[in-house]
């Protein structure tokens, strides 16, 4: 059986250790109490002292809240390792590698429907198109064209 199943604690120390196979840890290093905000800045490529603003600025309206989401991030994330490569994942909107996030998309969701959408009309248009090539007489001419190259 697997660890997971029989140590759900030591299953989540793992996924821990490892950034919840998200890149998501805590940065030390550029940090300044915890590195909360930092490890949570890189996650979402942006800037530190955006991160830090919004926090301040959470603490200021929730209060509490905040300080208490800051210290359970320093207690769920763990330190970013000295010797670490972020992993990736296969991008297929741009074709290449990118490090993974909690974002699985890099476009919004209605932007992504737009362009599904776009892509059905173009496949429905071409079904149209051969519906209409497969139902009119050049269809039936065109058949009979390639039995008689055939021999048939």
């Amino acid at each position: 059986m697997s660890r997971c199943s029989d140590n759900k604690f030591q299953c989540w120390k793992e996924k821990k250790a490892h950034g919840y196979n998200r890149n998501l840890y805590r940065n030390k290093r550029d940090g300044k109490i915890f590195g909360v905000c930092a490890g949570i800045a890189d996650h979402l490529n942006m800037d530190h002292w955006v991160m830090r603003v919004l926090v301040l600025g959470s603490f200021f309206i929730l209060g509490p809240l905040t300080f208490w989401a800051y210290i359970t991030g320093a207690i769920v994330l763990s330190k970013r390792p000295e010797q670490w490569t972020p992993e990736t994942e296969y991008d297929e909107e741009r074709g290449h590698f990118r490090e993974k996030t909690i974002f699985k998309h890099s476009k919004p969701a209605p932007q992504r429907l737009r362009v599904a959408r776009e892509k059905m009309d173009m496949a429905l248009k071409r079904i149209e198109k051969i519906e209409r090539y497969v139902t009119s007489s050049r269809y039936d001419l065109d058949k009979q064209f390639a039995d008689m190259e055939r021999g048939k």
